[in-house]
Order: C-alpha cells, then structure tokens, then sequence
C-alpha cells in the first residue's frame, strides 16, 4: 500500500470514528503527569511514549529508546454525594426510626431526596503502568481503573415508627460501589506518512478484567474522603475474566497546528461481574472518541484542547460524562510548566476545575507531577465538598 493511499484510509478512518453515535462506560482516563497538567488536554499534544493509551498515532514521532513509568488518576464527586452521605452517617438513625427524635427527621428526609436526584454520584478513572517506545512500536503493561459509586434511595419506607410497609426502620436506601481494572498488555504502532503530514497508529490490547461490586447502608457510608471512596469500589467481590480490544488514532500536522482524534476499545469487550443483590450482569470496557487540537505557538509555548465527541456513560447508573480541557505548557531550560482547566458538560451541575504541573529533565531523564483541583472545598484535598481530584506522577528515560 503507498503512502498516499495508507493516508487516505487514516483520514476515512477519523471520519468513521467523529460521529459514532454510541456510548461508552466511564470518562475519559488520562495518561501521564502532563496530561494531567494541562488539564486533560493529549491527544494532540502528546509528546511521550504516554501516546500508547492517548494516541498511538503520535508514537511515529519519537525518536530513540523511550522508557516511560506513569501513575494517576481522576475522581468527580458529582451534587455532594460525599457530604450527603457524611451527613446522614451523623444522624442518630435508630431514635429517628423509633420516633423518639422527631426533631432530626427533616434533615434526614431532606438528605435522603438530594442523594436521589440524578448524577449523584461518584466516578473515577486512571491509568498505571510501563511503556517501552523505539521506532515507532511500543509495548506496554499497565492498568485503567474505573469506578462508580452511587446511591439507590429507598423514599418509601420514611415513616417512623411504622411497620413493614412504610416504616423507617425498613428503609432500604444504600451507596452500590462498582469497579473495573483493566489490566493489560498493549502493542501499539505509530507511523508518519506525506512527509509527516499525517500520522497514524493503533494498539491492541489483551485484557484481564477484574470486576467488583458492593453495597453499604446510606447510614453508615460516611466519613470517608474521595480517595478513600474510590479504594473501596475495588474491594470486594472480585470476578476476573479475559478479552481483548483495539484503538485507532490519528494526527494531521499543519505547520504550527496539530489536529488529532482518537478512539479507544472500538469492540467494547465485556467482563462479568460477581453474581451478588444489586450488581449489573457485566460491565464494559468504554468505547470512546476524542478529539483534539494543539498549537506550537512559539518555541517553548503549547496551548492545546481536547473534547469528547460522544457522550459516555459511566459505571455510575445514570451518570455521564463528557470532558472538555484546555491545557498550556511552557519550556525553559532544564523545567516545563503547566496549567489547564477541565469541565464535564455531561454534568447536572457543570464546573470548572483547575490543573498545575511541572515536569524537570534532562536529555536522559526526566520526572514530572501534576494536580487538579475544584475551587468548591478549597485546597484540603480530603474535604468532604472536594468536587474534583486528580493527581499523576511520571519517571521517563530516553536514549
């Protein structure tokens, strides 16, 4: 197949993959410390061999021997399921149920309809691991978490006092705790084509998936801040089985702008979960599709967006997500700087979060960390309001 050709199929392949009308599992996981710190901006603007998750295409690019070790991850905890839940843990339970405190019964009802509306919930997303890139291959072993947790309100049973029926004691109200890790091997290749106006790649990716499943009582999930949250959707009930999946991406070089898209999971492989009260039959692993842009705005400056073209649905019931980034990086001798923004559109109640990294290298090698927060819960990460929270650390030799 000649070049032109080969280009030709990339470009038809994009226009496939741009209004794929169908939704996947979880929000889009970033890859690598500067992912994160541009606010989950990647699939243009990836640089590293973190390209074998955000987008093989950009894997013809590199040059030499790339060993790269990442970590990280990002937690949404959508309308205060944190607080809610805190709040109703307080609640001195059993003397409401038996009407011998009248007085708390409000608040309790008033917490119970808010963990009822739609979105509440939390979800979460990584992805850890070892990348080796040369010449355009690279291989991988690594794992991209998923989580969702999220309440399932019993507003029947509020009466205190009252028997079977309608009693308060017999309410059944709980916070259901799913997860999903996808470990997995991962061969991607990226190659350059029209004199590196086009690149183009893809992966395939051998999955071990490990499922769980759990469920706690609403009054007595509290007090645990979002990290803590997100440990224990992969706790209990595990179910391990095996399946495999593919990605394809591209990128269109036009001088100082880049233009990219990717999509991830393209056959969405399926994986059991524990046969348990209240877990779902089987959890899939997310088709997804993203686009994205950068631009190389002068020598040591990148600006650069990213934005899903489909709508996701997440591990949480009746929660979705669609992000939106901006990220920017600045590079002066020995250091690089970052800083980004993200919003999930998807969201019932929309937000900004905000994204700082740095990175510091040598020709050999380089580190680099990152952080998001959301304003709401200010900078204590382990606040109950903390809206959003992501960290990523990462560790590169190149040679």
């Amino acid at each position: 197949m000649s070049e032109r050709r080969a280009a030709l199929l990339v470009l038809l392949s994009g226009a496939f993959l741009w209004p794929f009308p169908t939704a996947a599992l979880a929000q889009f996981p970033w890859a690598g410390a500067r992912a994160t710190g541009m606010g989950g901006a990647q699939v243009a603007a990836v640089n590293d061999a973190t390209a074998a998750w955000s987008n093989p295409a950009a894997l013809g690019r590199l040059d030499g021997w790339n060993v790269q070790l990442l970590g990280g991850g990002l937690a949404a905890n959508r309308n205060g399921l944190l607080g809610i839940a805190d709040s109703l843990a307080r609640f001195p339970f059993d003397a409401i149920a038996d009407g011998t405190r009248p007085d708390f019964l409000a608040g309790l009802l008033d917490d119970l309809e808010r963990l009822a509306r739609t979105d509440t919930s939390v979800i979460f997303s990584g992805v850890g691991g070892l990348v080796v890139s040369h010449r355009g291959f690279a291989l991988s072993l690594g794992v991209i978490p998923y989580a969702g947790i999220y309440p399932v309100i019993d507003l029947i049973h509020v009466i205190p006092g009252a028997g079977p029926d309608r009693g308060l004691r017999f309410n059944d109200s709980g916070v259901s705790f799913t997860g999903l890790e996808a470990r997995e091997v991962r061969v991607a290749y990226g190659r350059s084509f029209l004199g590196q106006t086009i690149e183009a790649g893809g992966a395939v990716r051998l999955v071990f998936g490990r499922t769980f499943f759990d469920r706690c009582s609403v009054f007595d999930c509290g007090g645990e801040n979002l990290s803590e949250l997100v440990r224990d959707a992969f706790h209990k009930n595990r179910r391990d089985s095996t399946d495999f999946t593919f990605d394809l991406g591209a990128i269109a070089n036009l001088g100082i702008l880049k233009v990219g898209v990717v999509g991830t999971s393209l056959n969405e492989p399926e994986f059991e979960v524990a046969d348990v009260p209240g877990a779902p039959g089987s959890v899939k692993l997310p088709r997804q599709v993203r686009g994205g842009l950068a631009v190389e705005a002068l020598p040591f400056l990148t600006l650069a967006a990213d934005g899903d073209l489909i709508k996701s649905d997440t591990l949480a019931a009746g929660t979705r997500s669609q992000q939106f980034s901006l990220g920017a990086e600045v590079r002066i001798p020995a250091f690089s700087f970052r800083g980004g923004v993200y919003r999930d559109f998807a969201a019932t109640q929309p937000h900004w979060a905000y994204s700082v990294g740095i990175g510091f290298g040598t020709p050999i090698v380089s580190v680099d960390a990152s952080i998001l927060l959301s304003p709401k819960g200010g900078v204590n990460p382990n606040s109950l309001d903390r809206e959003d929270l992501a960290g990523s650390v990462g560790l590169r030799l190149h040679f």
